[in-house]
């Protein structure tokens, strides 16, 4: 039964990175938008999208860490996979005795002291640590930035060769600091991974720990049968999360994330998945259990979580750039960095590639956030997709007829700026890529138009902007909105009925 279920574990979890995966790197999004709604079943946008109102995903994930342990961290967590991956190929290039594990002492201040900080983090309203540690947010940002231009580059090579059936992508979407990040976390857990299995799990990742006091009191857990254990330590020179003491006949269940290598080696059955309930034996499988320890645990993340309540004023007390524009759904910057974990889901999806992470746009505690950015692209007018790839409530889904009238900013004319005053010459190209005709011509002199903004139905949709050819500075830029507002309809020219008695010419 072992046997089979650590093998069902390693193509579903397989499958199941490769889907996460390919919503980043899919650059025809056909493929892609499929499999979008996987991404929802990751712990920590479950966990933000409860707070704002979908807590079904949240309560599954929850129900199964009760009754199996940490089963999402081997089947569904794609940077827990990933390391599972990078051992599996490690191993291949070690010699048998360093493929060896061995029981390590748990690092409880460690741990518990990221988790508590990044939950008081979360009580404040500020998603700084969970951006920076949670795996699906750092992987989704190992993807978008390190895997997507890998791809990206093999696509324009092809391009050169078979232009009739590629077609070369430009490479002025991705921005260094975004690549330096996604590179930084892949080295990090290659090496992590590749020398000690699971040690980031157990060590940095909140929701490893957040999962791992759960799981202390699931139903079905990994255990040792002392009957029947011979102290061979198979068992423990197995098992990856290093949190099996052969010795003291012990399982973490805090740590253990439900991979079955242990149950695969062992000859005499003596480990296995045994109800937590039945007898006394089981009971004393887990460490760290004691009362004080646990108080102890309680008060320090109720006491940091009450600090930051005091504090968050100035952990919120961000500047944020005047122009920075939050993409639709986000309803405002703050409700932006209060949700988002920059996972740059939004990012991959969307079509016209106008999303970038953002540096300084939101302020210290809003890096790596999505930013519109107009310089290479604009927001396409029908275009819903980043709003409804987001798994944490950051961008609330919208559909088409609503986005329409979201008014993420608005355009600002400076006649100073523009060719028709410096160059007296003809343009209009604003006016002629405003979707809502925010932007219109009226007459200036010598029979020249120039542009003038009504901004009632300007929804910031860049597109004036983009085009706009004046040079060092654009005449037409927008300014995005703190809040989002909503645009006024264009008045539609009602088509005026003519009888033709004639031929009509």
């Amino acid at each position: 039964m072992y046997k089979f279920l650590s093998r069902f574990r390693i193509v579903f979890s397989l499958l199941f990175l490769v889907i996460i995966t390919l919503v980043f790197v899919d650059m025809s999004n056909g493929v892609s938008s499929l499999f979008k709604e996987f991404i929802k079943w990751q712990f920590a946008p479950a966990l933000l999208g409860a707070i704002t109102g979908s807590v079904g995903i949240f309560i599954v994930l929850i129900l199964f860490t009760l009754l199996f342990g940490r089963v999402y961290c081997s089947f569904l967590c794609p940077a827990g996979i990933f390391q599972d991956v990078v051992t599996f190929i490690a191993n291949i290039f070690k010699s048998k005795k360093k493929r060896r594990y061995s029981y390590s002492k748990p690092h409880r201040m460690l741990r518990y002291g990221i988790m508590a900080a990044t939950v008081a983090f979360l009580i404040a309203g500020n998603t700084t640590l969970l951006l920076w540690l949670d795996p699906y947010s750092n992987y989704g940002r190992m993807a978008e930035n390190v895997f997507r231009p890998i791809v990206t580059s093999a696509n324009n090579i092809g391009a050169s060769f078979f232009s009739t059936t590629f077609y070369h992508i430009s490479y002025k979407t991705f921005t260094f600091g975004s690549i330096i990040a996604g590179a930084l976390f892949l080295i990090a857990i290659t090496v992590m991974s590749a020398l000690r299995g699971r040690l980031y799990c157990n060590t940095i990742c909140p929701v490893g720990s957040i999962l791992g006091l759960i799981s202390k009191y699931s139903v079905f857990r990994i255990a040792i049968k002392k009957s029947e254990c011979t102290h061979c330590k198979l068992c423990e020179l197995s098992c990856k999360s290093q949190c099996i003491n052969s010795k003291n006949e012990q399982v973490d269940t805090s740590r253990c994330v439900q991979c079955y290598n242990c149950t695969t080696v062992c000859k005499h059955n003596a480990i296995g998945i045994q109800f937590a309930y039945s007898k006394k034996e089981n009971e004393k499988q887990t460490v760290d259990t004691s009362r004080r320890k646990a108080f102890l645990m309680s008060a320090g993340i109720i006491g940091a979580a009450l600090t930051a309540k005091i504090f968050s004023p100035k952990l919120r007390a961000a500047t944020t750039n005047t122009k920075a524009i939050a993409p639709p759904g986000a309803e405002s910057i703050d409700n932006l960095k209060q949700h988002c974990t920059a996972c740059h889901a939004c990012i991959a999806k969307c079509p016209s590639r106008v999303l970038r992470p953002a540096f300084d746009e939101y302020g210290f505690d809003g890096v790596m956030l999505p930013v519109m950015d107009y310089k290479n692209s604009y927001c396409n007018y029908d275009c819903t997709e980043c709003s409804n790839v987001c798994p944490n409530g950051a961008l609330n889904p919208k559909k088409p007829d609503e986005k329409k009238l979201i008014q993420i900013g608005k355009a600002h004319f400076n006649k100073d700026n523009c060719i028709v005053v410096l160059d007296e010459t003809d343009c209009g190209a604003c006016d002629e890529h405003c979707p809502t005709k925010a932007v219109h011509m009226v007459l200036f002199h010598n029979g020249l138009l120039i542009p003038e903004v009504d901004a009632n139905l300007c929804v910031g949709c860049g597109g004036c902007e983009y085009i706009c050819p004046g040079r060092p500075s654009k005449a037409i830029f927008v300014v995005g909105n703190s809040v989002h507002q909503q645009a006024k309809l264009p008045e539609q020219q009602k088509q005026e009925e003519k009888t033709v008695t004639d031929f009509g010419f």
